[in-house]
């Protein structure tokens, strides 16, 4: 992206969120684009309980349909997730004619193409020993493969009691890769106790405190903001 596109969107930006204050006026969505997946993630619910899930996709004419409604209404933004939204980089396209903001959260296994000028969220789970383990053999080293010197690229990572103390491996990893640098969530189960990642109050403790050093340590490439990092310090995001 170039400079001056750059301070463009900026104050575009800043145009819409005056909008939001003053009108009431909406410009971000959330769209889920595709249930599929090509991954089974360990720690994901998407799959829970099903032994196959493959859903029937949505047909383009009623995609143009669905974000032309979005753009009409004020829409700007959009965060678009799956299932992997790379399977339906057609979709992401679409997209792209139309909205000026546009995040993408992806496993990076499926390579999305450079005309689609805009960021991704690439998940990884920390070392390739450890991110494999999680994602499938192989995942690490195909992101890599696939992404390594692309600029449009934050790392994000699930934190858990077992790869928390992988965040800082993540830092390096994006400064070696030249991507813009890294991000979290901390693991939510969705039976809470039944899951073996489930977060006891002392080990929730431990994955903030290790949070707060990297910030503290890498400020530049560790995107979390600090009142982000105050908010996960409530179990249930709820607090802040």
């Amino acid at each position: 992206m170039n400079f001056m596109k750059r301070i463009w969107l900026i104050l575009y930006l800043v145009f819409l969120e005056l909008k939001r204050c003053v009108f009431g006026i909406k410009y971000y969505a959330e769209v889920d684009v595709t249930d599929n997946c090509n991954l089974k993630c360990t720690h994901c619910y998407h799959f829970n309980g099903k032994s196959d899930f493959k859903p029937k996709e949505i047909s383009m004419d009623v995609w143009e349909k669905r974000l032309t409604e979005l753009h009409d209404k004020g829409i700007r933004i959009l965060l678009l997730v799956g299932g992997e939204p790379a399977l339906r980089e057609d979709v992401l396209m679409l997209a792209d004619k139309m909205f000026p903001f546009i995040h993408v959260i992806t496993n990076g296994t499926i390579k999305i193409s450079k005309k689609f000028d805009h960021r991704l969220f690439v998940s990884l789970e920390g070392c390739k020993e450890i991110n494999d383990s999680i994602r499938g053999e192989g995942v690490y080293s195909k992101v890599l493969k696939n992404y390594s010197g692309d600029k449009r690229v934050i790392l994000i990572t699930t934190m858990n009691k077992h790869n928390y103390l992988e965040l800082e491996h993540l830092i390096e990893l994006a400064k070696e890769n030249d991507f813009m640098g890294v991000v979290c969530n901390i693991f939510t189960p969705t039976h809470e106790k039944s899951s073996p990642l489930y977060l006891i109050n002392d080990e929730r403790k431990l994955i903030i405190e290790e949070i707060k050093r990297v910030k503290k340590k890498h400020p530049n490439h560790f995107l979390l903001t600090k009142p982000m990092i105050r908010w996960y310090e409530f179990p249930n995001h709820v607090g802040y």
